[in-house]
């Protein structure tokens, strides 16, 4: 009896002793996690107080903002921090948080270096410290976290190579490195450890070498973005494989070769960007069986050929984007159908033939219509009228002839529009260019350009009453008669003014002078007499000032040298008078001065020794 009564009391005290050391295990580890918590917050600043007044050793630190604790053995499974402000450097001590499960601390301003001592925590299973200034090389400790599953680290200045230890844990999904700093090349076997990745983004880096083909094995991969880097060779064909996949950007790289008709054998594809590479060859048929593709970005590339049919079957595309390359042929009409597009570009190609006159479903959502630089002719169509979503409308240097729409005003969200160097024509039996009062209704109208055509017309006294955001009005050599109508001193903000190479008579009117935005004003090649108007020394910002070419005569404006931003000055063959002012010569930045073939009169003045900043100075024929 006194045995069982020994051992029985043996049991007790070895139970209280195993209770004792595993309440003393779990107040040191608490102890470690909350010195490890404070020394976080010892390196940083907080300029919002939001830990300042919560990180408090008066409350358990499970307690904390952005801090989550395990419900057993209540240590920090959880550090949560985003888009608060914090400043300051990452304290090596947060490697002491053993149970840690999530790091995520991203949208803040931290510096310096990572320490490689989060490669201690093992347990960690997500890292997100993207859009921060944190510099020098990616830990290859992070090599050991076995359990990780998403690595974020995007926005930064990291540099160096991507330690290949990374690529061998397995447990990873989503690796995330964009838009860093970091160089060397992708490892051949990239896929062979990582069954799970489902997302790789290392976009915006200095990657070189080849892709490799391997990455056709990432068989669950659905994002893959490789675009803004240094990647050169050909695009492989394994990525052909990739069944799941939905995102692929490889734009802006250095590959060659012709784009993969393996690339159409991707049935879940929704974007898929080449952009700004060395391709070549022709457009792929197969593209036409991407049926879920909405956006295809093509553009400044050397690709050839005609544009295939089989685009028209692409029903959900939103974005066609294939400008800048040698595409020759005519637009398949069908592509005009794809009623959910909302930006379609074939710009500087060779494209011809005509826009079809009508269209079965019309264009409800387009927003961007780029067709500029290419060979297309006929008349613009009335049914671009009707795209009431239309911000850019871009139709210049091509053969477009007729009239243009008189309902272009329909477009009311319109912001840009250039029709310039086209063959268009107004309606000869009116005597102002009668579509021009409907874009009064594009009120957030900025950017105008019809210049370069064959209009024969006056402007319209309407002129006055166009959206204030206008900016930019460029009607150069177009065949515009008549006088500068005095509403275009209401266009407060425009930035550019030209009007050169048409018939305008009588003076420059004085409304000019409220165009106190103005820096490029062109009124060359005209007919205008009258003097310099004084009051364009108003013009305080002008930078470029075109007047040759014209009958201005009498005395050059003295207030010329006021023009402290003006650095080219053109007033040749005209028939002004007098001295040149000496006040011309006080603006030591102006570049270029051409006084040639007036009847200026006088001697030079020493002044113009003094004119360091210029490059071309023309006082010949006076």
């Amino acid at each position: 009896m006194h045995l069982k009564l020994a051992m029985g009391k043996n049991a007790i005290f070895t139970l209280l002793t195993m209770l004792y050391l595993l309440i003393y295990v779990v107040s040191l580890n608490s102890s470690t996690n909350e010195y490890a918590l404070l020394a976080f917050k010892s390196q940083i600043s907080d300029p919002n107080k939001i830990l300042a007044k919560n990180w408090s050793q008066e409350t358990s630190f499970c307690n904390w903002i952005g801090i989550t604790c395990g419900r057993r053995h209540r240590r920090v499974r959880g550090l949560r921090l985003t888009n608060m402000g914090l400043r300051g450097t990452i304290a090596k001590e947060i490697g002491e948080l053993s149970f840690l499960r999530s790091l995520i601390i991203s949208n803040n301003n931290f510096q310096g270096y990572i320490p490689v001592e989060v490669g201690n925590l093992n347990q960690l299973r997500e890292i997100e410290m993207q859009y921060y200034e944190l510099n020098g090389s990616i830990p290859s400790s992070f090599g050991f976290l076995v359990n990780l599953q998403k690595l974020n680290l995007s926005g930064n200045i990291l540099n160096g190579d991507i330690p290949n230890k990374i690529f061998n844990v397995s447990s990873l999904i989503d690796i995330g490195l964009g838009n860093n700093s970091l160089s060397g090349s992708l490892s051949s076997d990239i896929c062979t450890n990582l069954p799970k990745l489902k997302k790789l983004r290392i976009s915006e880096n200095q990657i070189t070498s080849n892709i490799p083909p391997s990455l056709g094995t990432c068989s669950n991969l659905e994002l893959l973005s490789l675009s803004f880097n240094n990647f050169a060779g050909n695009i492989p064909m394994e990525i052909g494989n990739l069944s799941k996949l939905q995102t692929l950007y490889l734009g802006s790289n250095n590959l060659i070769g012709t784009i993969p008709n393996e690339l159409g054998n991707l049935p879940s594809l929704v974007e898929l960007d080449l952009s700004f590479n060395g391709l070549s060859g022709s457009i792929p048929y197969e593209i036409g069986n991407l049926s879920t593709l909405q956006g295809l970005y093509m553009s400044s590339l050397i690709l050839t050929g005609t544009i295939p049919n089989s685009i028209s079957s692409l029903s959900n595309l939103e974005a066609l984007l294939v400008g800048n390359n040698s595409l020759h042929g005519q637009i398949p009409q069908s592509i005009f159908n794809l009623s959910m597009l909302q930006a379609l570009s074939f710009a500087k190609n060779n494209i011809s033939g005509n826009f079809p006159l009508s269209i079965a479903n019309g264009l409800p959502d387009l927003e961007l219509l780029y067709f500029d630089i290419n060979r297309l002719s006929g008349e613009i169509p009335d049914w671009i009228s009707n795209c009431s979503k239309l911000i850019i409308l871009e139709l210049s240097h091509n053969l477009f002839s007729g009239h243009v729409p008189i309902n272009l005003g329909n477009l009311q969200d319109l912001q840009r529009l250039n029709l310039g160097a086209n063959l268009l024509t107004n309606d000869p039996s009116m005597l102002e260019l009668d579509f021009l009062p409907s874009l009064t209704n594009c009120r957030y109208l900025e950017k105008l350009w019809i210049g370069e055509n064959f209009f024969d017309g006056m402007l319209p006294k309407a002129l006055g009453n166009f959206s204030t955001f206008l900016q930019e009005f460029d009607v150069n050599d177009c065949g515009i008669k008549g006088m500068i109508t005095s509403g275009i001193g209401n266009m407060r903000n425009l930035v550019w003014l030209g009007m050169g190479g048409n018939e305008f008579t009588r003076e420059i009117p004085d409304t000019l002078s409220q165009l106190r935005m103005l820096q490029m004003l062109e009124l060359d090649d005209n007919n205008l007499h009258g003097s310099i108007p004084d009051n364009l020394c108003n013009l305080v910002n002008l930078y470029h000032l075109v007047l040759e070419n014209n009958q201005l005569s009498q005395k050059l404006p003295t207030c010329l040298g006021d023009l402290t931003s003006l650095r080219k000055l053109y007033l040749a063959n005209n028939s002004l008078t007098s001295t040149i002012p000496s006040t011309l010569w006080t603006n030591k930045e102006i570049q270029i001065i051409d006084l040639s073939y007036n009847f200026l009169n006088g001697s030079q003045v020493p002044e113009i020794g003094n004119m360091f900043r210029m490059r071309e100075l023309y006082l010949s024929g006076n």
